[in-house]
Order: C-alpha cells, then structure tokens, then sequence
C-alpha cells in the first residue's frame, strides 16, 4: 500500500509548514521535559519533520514503509547525517535502548483502528520512555472528519496533481480512498491510489489506554493553525 504513496507524498506535502510543526512541538517539549536529550520519530515517514530536530537532539526514526524511509535515508545522507531508520510497526517496535521524547505526528496514532491497537503502542512506549520522559502526538476528532468530507468528498487541484479523496464511515472506522494524478513530465500524468483508514479516539479512551498502560496524560493542546484543528497529547511515565 504505501510503496506507491510514496512516491508522492512529498509532492502532496509540499505545502505542509514543517518548520512551524517542528517550532510548536519544541514549545510542548520545553513546558513538559526540557532537559531531554533523546528523540524517537515514531512514523517519520519521509524524515522531514525528524531532520529539523537533528540538531538538538540525538535521534532515531521508525516508520511502517521500508519506501518511505528509503526517501528520509536520502534526505539525511544529503545532510551528512548518520540517523538510525527503522522500519518497524508502531504498535510492536522494540529497541535496545529508551528515549527522553518520543512523538507521533501528522495524526499517526488515528491510523490504529483499536482500542487494543492503542493499548499495545501506549505500552511499548512505556518500555522506550526514561522515567519522566514523554509522548507527544496528535490527534484529530470527529469535527475535523466531518469538515473534511462534507459530502463524503474532498478535491484538492494543484497544477501539477490532482487529488481526490472519497470518505465513508463503517463500523466507527473512517475509511479514505485516495487517488493522486500527479504530472510526470509536462501534460503526462500518473495515477496513483492509496487507502487509509482511521479511528477517532476520545479523551476518555486515550486517557484509560495510557493509565491501563502505566502512564499518565500530562497536558492537552489544541491547535488548528498548523493542519486544521487536532490534539496535541502529552503522555508521561
């Protein structure tokens, strides 16, 4: 599924204000853990994100797709930096070693389709976290689904692609096909089609899953200038 996405996820992302995702979640670490050292990218995809901490951080990536991650290796050999990336499910990872922060971003964790699913990330997060470390991930609700897809359709048209993406809900799961016809050369375009799906959880949900975990939600943000409204969590051992 994700060897075609991707081959256009940074063209369909090229508008995304990473600089100003990397500047809010540095704020959330400073008033929850500002001593960390370490920082794990939990679904880096592509490595964007995850290049702009490089400089304060010592930090490693996972990512569910060997393609994506054969994109971030890039980036950061162009970089001249020698991060660790690793392609590994975020509900089963397993390191030797823990880590101060921990984050999950451009709502990763609404791509588990369980409360069960949600349990098992919240407890290997508990084995990867020094004591006082913290998970920072967001989270996007019902509104935001609703908003999106009014009609059940979204249509973003660009000059170089094409996206539409179609929108229905089955058993409390959302689920997302998404066509991309993206130009490869001038006036020759490719097809590519991709499906998500994902899961609105409560606060009441994240909040039991952490503490059945061992863990506890420090803060909640919200905020919606980045990628529409969504939830900031900070989870703490």
């Amino acid at each position: 599924m994700y060897r075609e996405f991707a081959k256009v996820y940074d063209k369909f992302m090229e508008f995304a204000d990473y600089d100003g995702w990397h500047n809010f979640v540095s704020y959330v670490i400073e008033g929850n853990n500002p001593g960390g050292k370490t920082l794990l990218d939990l679904g880096c995809g592509t490595g964007e994100v995850l290049k702009r901490f490089l400089e304060e951080y010592e930090c490693t990536g996972i990512d569910i797709s060997e393609d994506m991650l054969l994109v971030a290796r890039e980036k950061l050999n162009d970089l001249g930096k020698d991060v660790q990336l690793l392609c590994q499910d975020m509900r089963e990872f397993s390191l030797d070693r823990k880590y101060d922060i921990v984050i999950s971003l451009f709502d990763t964790v609404n791509h588990l389709v369980s409360i069960g699913d949600l349990e098992k990330l919240f407890e290997k997060i508990k084995i990867h976290l020094n004591t006082g470390g913290i998970y920072i991930f967001d989270v996007v609700d019902r509104n935001f689904m609703d908003e999106m897809f009014p009609d059940g359709f979204f249509i973003d048209q660009r000059d170089d692609m094409t996206v539409i993406w179609e929108h229905y809900l089955e058993d409390q799961l959302d689920y997302i096909e998404t066509t991309f016809f993206a130009e490869e050369q001038e006036g020759l375009y490719k097809k590519y089609k991709e499906e998500h799906i994902k899961k609105i959880f409560t606060h009441k949900e994240i909040q039991e899953a952490a503490e059945k975990s061992g863990l506890h939600v420090e803060n909640v943000y919200e905020e919606s200038s980045l990628a529409g409204e969504r939830f900031f969590y900070v989870i703490k051992k």
